[in-house]
């Protein structure tokens, strides 16, 4: 790997033990979920979420019920990835606990998400140089792959895409790498493991599972497809056992018995909640002004003039597969009413097409647009997230109409910084990290318009911010981040008194949540 592709990899690598992005009373169902499969196989020896559930409060959303029974409405790939991570941190966390929750979760994270996309850099490096690509290319498309696109953030979050990613960028890499004959067996094998595991994680990437079964299948023997089935059997087995165990068939999955009845409805509709794709759809997926995919990541519109190159390198049958794959997952979301996810850094369902969006890119030769949306790109994607990466539907451009206001107040998401006297270094240290990256990966001619890029993309979302595109309700919600999840007492009463209308929902809201886990945050003023 070139030392500076390790130097990108090491810095993300410190930024992910350096933050702890787990808020006071703010208890993410999406993590929190996987947190209590985890904790109830540790504790209990049963994946029934029963006994820790009223630790989620009565308002969890990700929870299945079935026979009086309470799971969690997640397939449970990234919980057993994550399980040792629960287990290493119990002799220290202790019992499961409003007081244990935030570390226990975080060895969680570390072992479910930041190592597996650690991993998927240290392939994505290797799989370059193995094809031929210049040295040179490498670090500028690594750092776009975990600076420059939502990979970013899923990287620091327990959610399931940035496994998902790994294991589908792994399968593509064993099947269609160059390989010595008497191991093209064994790579079969893994890539149907990894598949498997991507499935066994995030169901509905079975679609683009399917598209690289298909692609490396194409005009080849019975061998091979039988081999890659063979790889995924065990993980399909424990997917079935699991929907069997918990909701009394192999294929009764936790769609179908959400406890929430705005998650039945929505899983009510076409196959799992997804219809015909829809044109409508697929425009937000990409350009939605608050999630759209190249909105926090323009450097992604290269990828259609990188293909030719990389065909030439590849072979038509890996760009298929790298061209499908993406395609799939939009299709697929574009059919689906919930398609940005709620709360999230851009829309977190085509995560696990990132690395085959981005890959193409060693193969091109750089230039000073690249580098302009480059910093663009990370720019964005990593205000973003270093302030509240639980961004609500609504803030156009929101690294400035959302994480900017909050940063300007001196508020960045939980880091160890925060547990030494001053608050500079715990809002600054995040970032220079960042910078730290930037300046490894970009070559020294090409930083002048990447910082450009990043600029323009921070005025351009404080632009709209000041434009007035945040309304009343974004401004409330704003506020009441940072009094509940900030721990900045009075924020709320004082945007409600600027809006002149009450807010007793809210302020009930407030109330039932600061009674929850996890405890407060020492972050300062």
């Amino acid at each position: 790997m070139p030392p500076r592709a390790r130097a990108v990899l090491l810095l993300y690598g410190a930024l992910s033990l350096l933050v702890v992005p787990v808020f006071p009373h703010f208890l993410s169902p999406n993590e929190f979920a996987r947190w209590a499969v985890a904790a109830s196989i540790a504790e209990r020896g049963t994946v029934e979420i029963s006994a820790v559930a009223p630790l989620l409060g009565p308002a969890s959303e990700d929870v299945s019920r079935h026979e009086g029974r309470l799971y969690a409405n997640k397939s449970p790939g990234l919980a057993g990835v994550a399980l040792p991570g629960y287990v290493v941190a119990r002799p220290v966390a202790g019992p499961p606990s409003r007081e244990s929750m935030r570390p226990a979760l975080t060895a969680m994270r570390l072992a479910g998400s930041t190592l597996p996309l650690l991993l998927l850099g240290v392939l994505f490096s290797l799989a370059a140089i193995r094809l031929g690509a210049d040295a040179s290319r490498v670090p500028p498309a690594l750092f776009a792959l975990l600076f420059a696109t939502p990979l970013f953030a899923y990287g620091l979050l327990l959610f399931s895409h940035a496994l998902a990613a790994a294991a589908l960028f792994g399968a593509w890499s064993a099947l269609f790498l160059p390989a010595a004959p008497r191991s093209l067996a064994r790579r079969e094998l893994l890539a149907g493991a990894l598949l498997g595991l991507a499935v066994l994680s995030e169901p509905p990437v079975a679609v683009p599972a399917g598209v690289l079964f298909l692609c490396a299948a194409w005009r080849r023997g019975a061998g091979r497809p039988l081999r890659v089935l063979l790889g995924a059997a065990p993980f399909a087995a424990a997917l079935l056992a699991y929907n069997a165990v918990c909701f009394g068939g192999p294929f009764e999955f936790s769609s179908g018995h959400e406890a929430d009845a705005s998650f039945r409805a929505l899983a009510s509709a076409g196959i799992f909640g997804v219809s015909w794709p829809s044109p409508a759809t697929l425009l937000r997926l990409l350009a939605d002004p608050s999630k759209g995919l190249l909105l926090f990541s323009p450097v992604l519109i290269l990828f259609v003039r990188a293909l030719l190159p990389a065909v030439h390198v590849l072979g038509r049958g890996a760009v298929m597969a790298i061209s499908l794959v993406p395609l799939s997952l939009l299709l697929l979301y574009s059919g689906y009413p919930n398609w940005h996810g709620g709360f999230t850094v851009g829309p977190r369902y085509l995560v696990p097409a990132l690395p085959f969006l981005v890959f193409p890119l060693v193969f091109r030769g750089g230039g000073r647009l690249e580098a302009g949306l480059l910093g663009a790109s990370a720019g964005a994607v990593t205000l973003t997230t270093l302030v509240f990466p639980f961004v609500p539907p609504g803030f156009a451009l929101p690294w400035g109409s959302f994480a900017a206001p909050l940063l300007s107040d001196g508020l960045v998401l939980p880091n160890l910084l925060h547990l030494f006297p001053g608050g500079a270094a715990a809002v600054a240290g995040p970032f220079l990290l960042v910078a730290g990256a930037a300046l490894a990966a970009i070559p020294r001619e090409r930083l002048a318009p990447a910082f450009l890029g990043a600029a323009l993309v921070l005025c351009a979302g404080l632009a709209v911010n000041a434009a007035g595109a945040t309304g009343p309700r974004e401004r409330l919600l704003r506020a009441y981040v940072a009094d509940v999840y900030f721990g900045r007492a009075g924020a709320l009463e004082r945007e409600i008194a600027a809006t002149g209308t009450p807010q007793p929902r809210l302020l009930a809201r407030r109330e039932a949540e600061s009674r929850l886990g996890p405890l407060d945050w020492p972050f300062g003023r």
